[in-house]
């Protein structure tokens, strides 16, 4: 997940370290994105009952 993003997330001490960048902060990789289409029929954060088991 690292190379969809131009510069790496900050981190310290275990908490994210907001970027002074405008809006979000966070400028993707294009080329990236574009070599790793969506291909599923729904998200991985869908609602369930019980746990997924994804770990």
């Amino acid at each position: 997940h690292a190379k969809l993003l131009k510069k790496p997330l900050q981190w310290e001490g275990g908490y994210v370290i907001p970027s002074k960048e405008p809006g979000l902060g966070v400028e993707l990789n294009e080329e990236v994105a574009l070599a790793h289409p969506y291909t599923g029929r729904g998200l991985h954060l869908d609602m369930a009952q019980h746990p997924l088991g994804y770990y």
